[in-house]
């Protein structure tokens, strides 16, 4: 499926193919798709003209329309579907009803085995890219493909349609500000959208008004709600376009008697002119600020803006993976790099004998200090540090190092160190292949991959975890 990418590359990526500009798109036209893009896009081609378009799959013929004229240096021309012509085995129909105009999944339409074809192969070919065994040990599956997810945040806006003003929320469109009307969204939980949709009703009720982002004006930019599944506290946080709240005793009295099941309200200030959604300041309007959940038997206190992975159900078989993956002894020394709230060191503290987690980012330091204390883990201890210059000047000898770095990868000059101090063991839990394979390249001189494992944390979308066991030569 995904083998063709590299060989269509300089064909559909403007910035690599010289003759792309004078190739003649038509507004419509028939097309037949032979294989999918990194993102799950159809790739087609017509005449001269090479594409791809959301929600196609190989060996489908549909009308497709170009929706972007202006071809410069760094944007490639659009295409949506208008009509299929036929259907491949592997389509389904769609429960989403906003689906093709949301952008927020990418792969609903395929069935779950196609998907998981299509992750595995993604994984691969991003290992054979870098001339590296690209065999794949184990895929774990998600036994929960709907209302995973523990993490919803959605925008509000005001709607005018036939002189009647109304407030909706949902989810910006891939690629733009522009906010989709949402009614229910199938990846997240039932109480999750029965709170945006009252927090609508409520702000209607007490004529508040939306953020508008090309004026900054109005009041609520966004709201975000946290669910921890196992102990069933809800966080609400409310994003406000200033430290003023109108109405916000009533605003918290309302949305209480709405949804009762919610544990803690926070009000969150973001007045900068960003697409980031939360601010740096918070006051708690309801409740202890926070919410508590467990993953592996280890209970995590959750903010606003802790860093906490969105499919709990999944993230357990990960950590059990990654435990496995190190077997470790009760006088193993690990590293925990880029450890975050040390969700993953608190985890693996049990089997060895001393984890350090290591993170530049100060407030999840203090949770994952908070977190280890409340635990009563005594094996455990965090610095606030950038990870490279911790090793450069760090005197332990680890004989385990675990790392999982953001989408980006790890560094160069991070992985030039790791090799100096040559753990006997790296763990590597990567969410992007490409970057993974990159930087499992730069390791395997001293080391041997020995094992890898898919698990399939975000159902219906194109991204996907990867861990690595790899063995000192």
């Amino acid at each position: 499926m995904n083998s063709f990418k590299k060989k269509i590359s300089d064909k559909i990526n403007p910035k690599n193919s010289k003759n792309y500009d004078n190739q003649k798109v038509n507004k419509k036209m028939e097309v037949k798709c032979f294989a999918l893009n990194d993102f799950g896009e159809g790739i087609f081609k017509n005449d001269k003209t090479i594409g791809c378009v959301a929600n196609l799959l190989p060996k489908e013929k549909a009308i497709v329309e170009e929706v972007n004229n202006k071809l410069n240096k760094t944007t490639e021309k659009k295409y949506k579907l208008i009509k299929l012509l036929n259907e491949a085995n592997d389509r389904i129909t769609v429960k989403c009803d906003v689906y093709k105009r949301c952008g927020s999944c990418h792969l609903l339409h395929m069935n779950y085995d196609k998907q998981i074809e299509f992750k595995y192969n993604y994984v691969t070919n991003a290992l054979k890219e870098q001339k590296l065994n690209s065999k794949i040990d184990e895929v774990i599956k998600a036994e929960k493909k709907e209302r995973y997810r523990n993490k919803m945040q959605v925008a509000y806006t005001t709607k005018i349609e036939n002189n009647r003003s109304d407030i909706v929320y949902g989810f910006y469109a891939e690629d733009t500000h522009k906010i989709i009307p949402l009614n229910d969204c199938l990846v997240h939980s039932e109480r999750q959208n029965e709170i945006v949709k009252s927090i609508a009703k409520i702000i209607k009720e007490l004529k508040l008004i939306p953020y508008d982002e090309d004026k900054r004006t109005g009041l609520i930019r966004f709201v975000l709600v946290r669910e921890a599944i196992k102990s069933g506290e809800i966080l609400v946080a409310v994003v406000t376009n200033g430290e003023m709240f109108p109405a916000r005793s009533e605003f918290v009295k309302r949305l209480r008697n709405k949804c009762p099941y919610i544990t803690t309200i926070v009000q969150n200030v973001n007045s900068r002119k960003t697409s980031i959604i939360l601010g740096d300041d918070e006051r708690v309007l309801y409740g202890p600020g926070y919410i508590i959940d467990q993953l592996c038997g280890i209970n995590f206190k959750i903010s606003s803006k802790t860093f906490y992975q969105v499919n709990p159900y999944q993230t357990e078989k990960l950590y059990n993976k990654v435990i496995e993956y190190a077997n470790l002894s009760k006088n193993d020394v690990v590293l925990d790099a880029y450890c975050g709230v040390g969700t993953i060191g608190m985890v693996m503290a049990p089997h060895a004998g001393l984890v350090i987690g290591v993170e530049n980012n100060k407030q999840s330091v203090i949770n994952a200090r908070d977190n280890a204390y409340q635990n009563k883990v005594k094996n455990i201890r965090f610095v606030n540090q950038d990870a490279t210059e911790f090793l450069e000047k760090d005197e332990n000898k680890y004989d385990v190092v675990v790392m999982d770095p953001p989408r980006s990868g790890s560094t160069v000059k991070f992985l030039q160190t790791l090799k100096k101090i040559a753990p006997k063991k790296i763990v590597y839990v990567s969410c992007e292949a490409k970057t993974l394979a990159r930087d499992l390249k730069e390791l395997v001189d001293k080391y041997d991959i020995t094992k890898k494992c898919i698990v399939d944390m975000f159902v219906g979308t194109y991204h996907v975890e990867t861990v690595c066991l790899l063995t000192k030569k």
